[in-house]
């Protein structure tokens, strides 16, 4: 019998923007332009574009984008043309963009070599284990490797980091070694201490960057 490859799951990656209320109309039209350019990309699949809130200064925009895999967002993120004009409008119109990998896609992603449907509350447990740490050490060592950048430009290069360093290295590692666990494979005893490693990895990773930030 043949082995067929399960399809991977695709990854979703959300964006929020916030834009001076007399600047909404030229944000538009930037939202266009990068839509008619991620429509391009390879492994693009769709585009969600919404308004979160319409403030009497700042109004808030919300681009859910959907690829077929994590290395589709990830080179997207890394697409020249696309930093470029966020750098222009960035400094010309004084837009703030921040983003956050959408945390089910995480989760579809971390699962998609699981046999069978694993409990939604381990997926989200290893999510957790995965971004927790790869946020925390970002954040302090990019305001130090690039002091004197602007906030844009450090949540740029900051989520580039974690959606790479979680999606090619953490969440496969941590799908392996929990593999048994999240397919319901192990003993009462055994699903215990795995949820147990889950959470002292969790106390530690916290008391050490408690320990860090307080020294600062």
């Amino acid at each position: 019998m043949t082995a067929v490859d399960t399809p991977e799951a695709p990854f979703a990656y959300v964006f929020e923007q916030e834009v001076r209320t007399d600047a909404v109309d030229r944000f538009y039209a930037l939202s266009e332009e990068l839509h008619a350019l991620v429509r391009e990309h390879p492994g693009f699949i769709d585009r969600q574009f919404s308004a979160v809130e319409d403030g009497p200064v700042v109004s808030r925009f919300r681009t859910i984008l959907t690829f077929e895999s994590a290395e589709s967002c990830m080179a997207w993120l890394d697409n020249a043309e696309r930093r470029r004009l966020l750098r222009m409008e960035e400094e010309q119109a004084g837009f703030q963009f921040t983003a956050h990998g959408n945390w089910d896609g995480y989760a579809r992603w971390l699962s998609r070599g699981v046999a069978g449907e694993s409990p939604k509350w381990k997926v989200n447990l290893l999510v957790l284990l995965a971004l927790y740490p790869t946020v925390l050490a970002l954040t302090p060592l990019l305001n130090i490797l690039l002091k004197g950048a602007n906030f844009p430009a450090i949540m740029l290069v900051s989520n580039a980091l974690c959606v790479a360093a979680t999606s090619w290295i953490i969440v496969p590692a941590l799908s392996r070694l929990y593999t048994p666990w999240l397919e319901n494979r192990l003993t009462k005893l055994q699903s215990v201490a795995a949820l147990g490693s889950i959470a002292i990895a969790v106390a530690l990773i916290w008391g050490l960057f408690n320990l860090f930030w307080s020294r600062l």
